[in-house]
């Protein structure tokens, strides 16, 4: 590994990163997640054990490794002394071995509660988690959020408690019918204090001492805030840039990006999708990969891989490969698809990834066809030892999508996989 390798989302999300970082892992010193929060849901199987992270990085379970949340998270304090809690009893968590930034903005019961009322308000709902996680973005940008660092001090929590009392009635309304989550709340700053430092600092220190950082997002490239189907995206930079700005690193310091992608595609809650598969394909797919969210349990829409768009995620990080997940459950079709281009009715043909969701919403796929494989998906090995068909199926994604595949995922497990 390089030293500070990222470690990306190449589609809607739900690609598998978790066990990657994971797998990626044995070979880091420090494992930082840069952006998101307990709206995730990272997958990770050891030993035929399912452990689901929603905030805790996913490189927590290899030994002797730190693990960091960085200011571009969000984190509900509640929460995350559940997830340390649970961890216990696999992983020992401590000080030393997890570090919250002091800088990462705190989702409050109230952030929660507006994220629920505007869902429900709205005519078009963007489909959120309704966790609290927009909110709390959109509060930091107004500069009227929760530091963690401000949030483990019980004078600073108490007084901003006491400023948005005296601010928005809302809040008081809010606060006052809410009892239990609030003391809850309140209670988990005890729990969490020991952990909170100057991540930003110590991760920056690592790199001038040679440590190997492996750095981890959430969602997935398209549903960054600024370049993924607005709206229809979460509240942060998801792309690897957000790495940067995030921890606050130069982008020289970024040795490789490897994004991460499905060897199909799935999107959880609404927006343009256009090779979703309203059939029984479509549902075959989502049956035997299990496309359901780790943290809401949603089901997953799903279609054939879209290399249009994994094009234009490729152009907004840099790949210098990538990882495909989930082979396996492609073995079996009689025929496969991969989407090279758009057509719109107004525009014609389209070959870059539209910015526009109202635009992407009235594209139809132009597909290619590829042969299906009736042979079982080796689990273990070289992507060489894959039934000729299933090669052939990579080759077409590295070809219409200008990328290198590095890795192919199997199965959920940390062995399951080719090189």
């Amino acid at each position: 590994m390089s030293q500070v390798t990222v470690v990306v989302g190449a589609q809607w999300g739900d690609e598998g990163k978790g066990k990657w970082v994971d797998v990626l892992a044995e070979k880091a010193d420090v494992v930082a997640r840069y952006q998101g929060g307990n709206n995730a849901g990272h997958t990770i199987w050891i030993n035929g054990t399912k452990y689901v992270l929603h905030q805790i990085p996913s490189g927590v379970f290899q030994k002797g490794l730190v693990s960091a949340m960085a200011a571009g998270v969000v984190i509900h304090p509640v929460g995350l002394v559940g997830e340390i809690s649970k961890m216990q009893s696999t992983v020992e968590i401590t000080p030393d071995n997890l570090w919250i930034s002091a800088r990462a903005h705190v989702i409050t019961p109230w952030h929660i509660h507006l994220d629920g009322a505007r869902e429900a308000k709205t005519a078009n709902p963007i489909g959120t988690t309704k966790r609290g996680i927009g909110p709390t973005y959109s509060e930091k940008a107004s500069r009227t959020g929760l530091r963690m660092g401000h949030y483990v001090r019980d004078d600073a929590r108490l007084a901003w408690v006491r400023d948005m009392m005296e601010s928005d009635a809302e809040f008081k309304t809010q606060y006052d019918a809410n009892k239990t989550a609030w003391d809850e709340f309140h209670n988990a700053a005890k729990s969490i204090r020991p952990f909170v430092c100057d991540v930003e600092t110590k991760l920056r220190k690592a790199i001038t001492e040679g440590k190997r950082l492996l750095l981890e997002g959430a969602q997935g490239t398209l549903l960054d805030l600024d370049h993924g189907t607005y709206p229809f995206v979460t509240s942060s930079s998801t792309a690897a840039a957000g790495a940067c700005s995030s921890i606050g690193l130069s982008p020289k310091s970024i040795s490789q990006v490897y994004g991460i992608a499905k060897a199909y595609v799935t999107r959880v809650g609404s927006g343009p999708f256009p090779t979703e598969l309203n059939d029984q394909i479509g549902a075959e797919i989502a049956k035997r990969g299990h496309e359901f969210g780790a943290t809401t349990g949603r089901p997953r829409r799903c279609g054939w891989f879209d290399a249009v768009a994994f094009r234009y995620s490729a152009a907004v990080n840099g790949f210098d490969g990538v990882i495909i997940n989930k082979m396996d459950i492609l073995s079996g079709f009689s025929e496969l698809k991969i989407c090279i281009k758009y057509k719109h009715p107004e525009l014609g043909e389209i070959d870059d990834f539209p910015w526009d969701a109202e635009v992407l919403e009235k594209c139809e796929p132009v597909y290619v066809t590829l042969p299906g494989w009736k042979d079982e998906t080796p689990k273990s090995g070289k992507i060489s030892d894959l039934p000729n068909n299933a090669r052939q199926y990579l080759a077409a994604i590295e070809r219409y999508t200008g990328t290198r595949i590095l890795w192919v995922g199997t199965g959920p497990g940390r062995d399951e996989m080719l090189s």
